[in-house]
């Protein structure tokens, strides 16, 4: 995000999908659109949701088209945003995802406007992710701030 904390977004960078199996989302995007994934399954993590400490284990599908990478996510084990969103309503966009430097600022400079964070990872040195709460004004689409 911009230094001027304007709130301008200078990019999109990623946009989450919900699934219920990566392997199988992967394999229909390659056989009908050829968009080619990796995909893989993240070790076990710790995040706030909803202000109460979770864990969770994902599997991931990754794929860049255009300037943009196309995320998949399945929960595999535990509590997270993504397995509340898949019971709500289903697979689909879940995410448009923002690469920031120091999400502790980001986090910060939208909390200050009168955000509320609805996620975040666990991660005390800031790299991670933070899920915004833009449920009212988006629907079921949130902003995700990503470190990496």
């Amino acid at each position: 995000m911009p230094e001027d904390n304007t709130g301008t977004i200078p990019q999109i960078n990623q946009v989450g999908v919900v699934v219920h199996d990566v392997e199988k989302a992967a394999k229909f995007m390659e056989e009908s659109f050829g968009i080619k994934f990796i995909t893989f399954q993240m070790p076990e993590a710790r995040a706030i949701l909803r202000g109460k400490e979770v864990s969770f284990i994902t599997k991931i599908g990754l794929a860049r088209v255009g300037n943009i990478d196309l995320e998949l996510m399945q929960i595999v084990q535990g509590e997270h945003i993504v397995k509340e969103f898949l019971e709500k309503h289903g697979p689909g966009i879940h995410h448009l995802g923002i690469y920031v430097d120091d999400l502790n600022k980001e986090i910060k400079n939208w909390t200050d406007r009168g955000g509320k964070v609805v996620q975040r990872t666990a991660h005390p040195d800031g790299i991670g992710t933070a899920y915004l709460d833009t449920e009212n004004e988006l629907g079921s689409l949130y902003i995700e701030l990503v470190k990496l």
